[in-house]
Order: C-alpha cells, then structure tokens, then sequence
C-alpha cells in the first residue's frame, strides 16, 4: 500500500475518532494555546540569521501590508546605529517575507531591532527583538520554507512520513509532515526538503523546498494541541500515532475539554486506538523508545503510563516529584524528561524502560523559564527557548551530553517562535544528521511593555 493510500486511511480513521471521542473537562494549559487567525494587517520579525564574520539576513513577515506600512531599524549601544539597507520581497498566499541583508556588524555585540506598524489600523505597534551577532558555527542552521497558511494551530508535532532510510518506505525516517488545524478543517501538509531523496513518487517533487498541502478533513470543531509520534512494532513496522488534544468552548472560556481517542496508520490500513487513552485529563508531554511512547501530564500528577505498538497501556513508574511544564528527548533507548516549576531548580530526570527506574541527572544551568523545547540530535539532546517568569521569549539552545551527564550552551535559535514549537529529529543513525525546528508562537515584546503573541509559520533545519 502506498503512502497517499496510508494517510487516507489515517483521515478516514481520525474522523471516526472524532465522532466517538471521549471528550472531558480538565486543567488549563499553561499558559493558554490560543489560534492566531489573523484579522487584521500586521508585521513581525521572523529571523536574523548570522552568515559571516560581519553579516547577518534578516527576514520581516508582512500580512496585508504595503512595503511601506512597516519600518524597522537596529542599533547598539556600542555601535548606534545599524545601516539598513533595502530588502527583496516575496510574495506568498497569505503574507509576504522581505530578505534584508545586513553588513557591517561586530562579533559579540548586541543589537536591539525594532520593527513598527499600524496594527488594525488603529494603533502603532512597535516589537522588539535583541540579537548578539557569532559568526556562524555548528551547529549551523539553514532557513527553509515557510508554511504557506495563517491562522490557525501552529503547534502540530511533525512526524517522519516518507522513506529514505531503506528500501521499506513504512520503515522510513525522512521529511517530516505535519497536521495544522486551520479554520474548521485539519489540513495535513507534508515538507519536501531541498535533500533529493533515494525513492521516486509521483505525488510530490521531493527536491524543492516547499511545504505541500496532501489532504485535509472538514472538522465542526478543529482541536488543538494534536499528538503524534511514530513507533515501530519488533523494530521494523512503523506504526504512527495521532490524536489527544482539546478543545475550548467559548461559552466556558475557563474550560478546557480533552480527546482521549488516537488513530493509527498501520503498515497496511488503520485503525482507532482501543482502549482509549487511559491518562488524566491535560496536556501530555511525551517520549517514544523504539516500540513504545510514554506519556505524562504537565502540571498534572507524577504518574506516567505508557502504549505500546501493539496498543498495550501500562502503567510505569512515576516521574519523582511534581511535573510543571515537561521538555522530553530520547537517546539509545533511555527517556530524557526536563521539568520546569515555578520558583524550582530546573531539573533532568532519565528514564530506563528495562528497569523501570529514574535517575536524577545535572540540572539545567541555564536561565529559568517555562514552555521550553527538547529534542535529540547526534546522541546529544537539546533544550532551550521557552518563557521568562515574567512572559518573554528566550532563544537560547544548550545542548546534554548524556556520556559526560553535561550542559553546555550552543547556540540562538534564529527563528520567530519560542514557545511550542513543533520539532522534528532524525532517528538515531539517520544520515545525515538533522533536526527540524518552527511553527510555534512569539511572546513579542513591545515597546509599551505589553508581551504580544504571534503565530509562526517559519521552518529552520539544524546540522550538527
């Protein structure tokens, strides 16, 4: 069966599920996932990105606006200010993205960029972006295509859904795709990579660096917060996941309503999860090792339970102490859980699955925040962005060494978002060795104080 045929499966089995979900009445996320559907003229700076010694390119994202219905300038306090000179500008269906390339800047200081606009045409917006200009080095990080919507979910987990790791394709562990809730329908978009894969198809050009639109369902009510994993039953069937989530209802604004239900997409055909998911109500955070996922509940209880491939739910051992918001990664087989709590070292906890035990490892060094994004790359795992205690975007990224049970920090994420972002790794010993980072939402920092959340639709591949 081919992969087009797979994902009309996993449609028609999504929509079943969606019609026989068990839906409940839980805790609030934190803070608050809402969709950014984009009513009104806007602009935002999406990247600065280092490429030389001296030179940077930054990119403006601009949605119902003339080029001269945004300005933006930068300056140091060592250096006043930054020359900018005129950008080219490409138009896509929903926004244009203006490459600006800049010269002239001094390694290790830091340039404040301010970007202003009419937003709705009433009020004057001005947000602000900090940038400490490196030279580039590794990991390196490449700009690749934007998602071509606004409005919507930004924060679907992507998974691998072609095959260029061996000659099955249901074994693959290629480009990622991904599903994004955009007005009332679930639209599944898949990224061709600039990469020319191994396998040939007739459904989409593999070669260009675009994000394709493969299918989409008409949903009454779209959810949020959409899981998906893969995981390979007796190493060698990939089996993927996809469901949990929530919705809201804007006759209870303070309540949030969870999907307990997932559909499979088999090596051949699909299927609905059955038992349903068996965990409290809340927002999951998440691991997979090989054959299983293991799934806890942030800011909810310590307990963790698990599902495997064959459908199996087991309860496992639970995370030693309280969960705030979770960062996960996996590396050869062992879990990673990163726990951020208010007013609390942030700690490292390692799972191991034959055991069944916990083991504390080093803490996070780095500032303390919320909402940060783990993922492994290279056998090293990776955390960092998120939230200040007071509500602003990081961009920071450290990187463990779980060999040496070290932190260190490696390098900014140039990209918009900084909190739920959604990421993609290669699995381990995939070549070459890559990560995928974007989508997510902006805590935008204004000149009036007031932290402004943006939907992101900007997508960055990371090489060690």
């Amino acid at each position: 069966m081919n992969n087009l045929t797979h994902w009309y499966s996993f449609l028609k089995w999504i929509v079943l599920a969606l019609i026989v979900a068990s839906c409940q009445t839980g805790r609030d996320p934190v803070p608050i996932r809402v969709s950014d559907p984009v009513t009104a003229a806007q602009a935002s700076l999406v990247s600065v990105l280092s490429t030389g010694a001296t030179s940077a390119e930054v990119t403006v994202k601009s949605i119902r606006l003339e080029s001269a219905g945004w300005r933006i300038t930068a300056g140091s306090a060592e250096g006043g200010n930054l020359p900018i000179p005129a950008g080219e500008t490409k138009d896509l269906n929903d926004f244009s993205l203006t490459t600006i390339r800049l010269n002239g800047l001094v390694s290790g200081q830091t340039y404040q960029f301010r970007l202003s606009f009419r937003f709705a045409d009433q009020d004057s917006v001005t947000a602000l972006r900090s940038y400490t200009h490196r030279p580039p080095t590794a990991p390196r990080w490449t700009r690749l295509a934007h998602a071509t919507f606004s409005g919507g979910d930004y924060t679907a987990y992507p998974v691998a859904v072609d095959g260029i790791c061996g000659a099955n394709p249901d074994n693959g562990c290629g480009h990622p795709g991904t599903g994004a809730y955009v007005g009332n329908r679930v639209q599944l978009l898949r990224y061709a990579g600039p990469q020319q894969d191994v396998m040939e198809t007739k459904f989409y050009d593999r070669a260009s660096d675009s994000w394709l639109f493969f299918a989409s369902s008409s949903l009454r009510i779209p959810r949020q917060g959409l899981v998906q994993y893969n995981v390979f039953f007796m190493g060698t069937d990939r089996y993927q996941f996809s469901g949990l989530g929530y919705v809201t209802e804007e006759r209870a604004a303070s309540k949030y309503f969870y999907y307990h239900d997932m559909a499979v997409v088999l090596p051949k055909g699909g299927s609905p999860l059955k038992p349903l998911y068996g965990g409290e109500d809340g927002e999951v955070a998440f691991f997979t090792i090989t054959d299983e996922a293991y799934f806890l509940t942030q800011n909810g209880s310590s307990a963790m339970r698990s599902i495997h491939a064959t459908f199996t739910q087991t309860e496992r051992a639970p995370l030693p102490e309280p969960p705030g918001t979770l960062a996960t990664f996996s590396i050869r087989n062992i879990g990673y859980v990163v726990n951020q709590r208010s007013g609390q070292p942030t700690r490292l906890w390692a799972y191991d699955p034959i055991t069944n035990t916990w083991t504390k490892r080093a803490d996070f060094p780095g500032p303390v925040r919320q909402r940060g994004t783990g993922f492994s790359l290279a056998r090293k795992g990776y955390f960092g962005l998120g939230l200040t205690p007071d509500g602003q975007g990081l961009r920071d990224l450290w990187q463990y060494d779980p060999d040496s049970d070290r932190w260190q920090y490696v390098t900014d994420y140039p990209g918009q978002g900084n909190q739920l972002l959604a990421v993609f790794s290669a699995p381990d010993g995939a070549k070459p060795e890559r990560a995928y980072l974007g989508w997510g939402y902006e805590a935008q920092r204004t000149s009036t104080g007031v932290n402004r959340i943006v939907g992101c639709t900007d997508w960055w591949e990371l090489t060690p």
